[in-house]
């Protein structure tokens, strides 16, 4: 009767060894990959808003002046998480040509997370606001209120001001929509001709 020869296959404290070396270098590497892919969707996240308020202009430029209704009227409407994005158009503008128009009644509220997000700034003559729900699913900038202001929370604040995404219950989440506004005098600059120059030379 033969021997099995040495070297034949490995044993179990051999195995062992190998699936621990594998288990350390995925528990090391995996967070890695993780972090790396979080970076690389919010990244997407930030080029497809932006992506979004170029059409929006580009929407207005063949379309008399005018700003779309909805997101559905551009193509980039949704974001790398598959939510829809949401648009906030100031009253009027999406029937009547911003060239002609001088001021909006849409502001924002900025709030300032060195004030303790509990301060904002105010822009007023917004046209458009564009914004992802982030990562988390959950939008949180607010809709207009009754002197249609849209509250906008800094980055580094938590809170949540749109609370219908928690079935009415403000969060207490990092803030982490992904956002562009648009003001009048911006999209005016880019989609309304230059004024023509009557001068005449004198004698």
């Amino acid at each position: 009767m033969k021997c099995a020869s040495k070297g034949q296959g490995f044993t179990l404290v051999e195995i062992a060894v190998v699936l621990v070396i594998v288990g350390l270098i995925v528990g090391t590497l995996a967070p890695l990959m993780m972090s790396m892919i979080k970076r690389d969707k919010l990244k997407s996240g930030r080029e497809v808003i932006q992506r979004a308020r170029d059409e929006v202009i580009g929407y207005a430029m063949i379309n008399g002046g005018l700003l779309p209704g909805n997101i559905s009227a551009i193509s980039h409407n949704r974001d790398p998480w598959g939510n829809d994005i949401f648009l906030i158009i100031a009253p009027g503008l999406s029937s009547t040509d911003v060239c002609s128009v001088n001021a909006t009644s849409l502001a924002v509220i900025l709030y300032d997370a060195s004030s303790g997000c509990s301060t904002g700034s105010i822009k007023a003559n917004i046209a458009c606001i564009i914004g992802s729900k982030g990562p988390d699913y959950n939008r949180q900038i607010s809709d207009p209120n009754s002197s249609n202001q849209v509250g906008i929370l800094d980055y580094g604040c938590t809170g949540d001001l749109y609370p219908a995404d928690n079935g009415g219950s403000p969060s207490n989440r990092p803030f982490d929509d992904i956002y562009e506004y648009l003001s009048l005098s911006e999209v005016k600059a880019r989609v309304c001709p230059p004024p023509s120059s009557n001068s005449t030379s004198g004698p």
